[in-house]
């Protein structure tokens, strides 16, 4: 991959020649190029651009995405823009932020919703007690709310059941 090429494409938000040189990712020859995405992935406003700087850290796979990826998921700025964010922290260990995983799961999107399941289902290292506790409470929260709005739901739906068709 042409690094500097990669870095005007980005700087002149050509998204069509960013990408095709980022599908050029290889894994075992540009772990020298990841600072450099790491610098463009947190910086550039494109989300198009930003979702294939995701696929190529995710594909060269080293652990220093992480971090970056998480922060970039938990910015405003990427708030309808996660899913391939997500996406691209499959391969890594992503326990330590078991509480980021567990609050996207629960107010994120379908596509978010779906990618923070698996993200915590593939997790098997150790987490501290306390971030697991958090997490705990916030999904029976959670579980609650809904329990809460199902009743509701159904009794309007009973109501709406015994009105008269005119």
């Amino acid at each position: 991959m042409d690094i500097h090429r990669l870095e005007r494409a980005i700087e002149n938000n050509d998204v069509e020649d960013a990408v095709r040189l980022l599908r050029e990712v290889s894994p075992d020859q540009d772990h020298a190029a990841v600072p450099v995405l790491l610098k463009h992935i947190t910086q550039t406003p494109n989300p198009g651009i930003r979702n294939a700087l995701a696929m190529a850290l995710r594909d060269i796979g080293n652990e220093e995405a992480v971090l970056p990826l998480i922060d970039l998921i938990n910015n405003p700025k990427t708030l309808r823009n996660r899913g391939t964010l997500l996406y691209a922290l499959e391969p890594f260990d992503c326990t330590g932020h078991l509480e980021t995983l567990v609050h996207h799961f629960l107010t994120g999107n379908f596509e978010v919703q779906a990618m923070a399941h698996q993200l915590l289902e593939s997790m098997d290292g150790k987490v501290p007690a306390d971030a697991l506790l958090k997490s705990l409470q916030k999904v029976k929260e959670r579980l609650n709310e809904i329990e809460r709005q199902q009743e509701v739901h159904s009794d309007v739906l009973d109501i709406l059941f015994e009105l008269k068709v005119t």
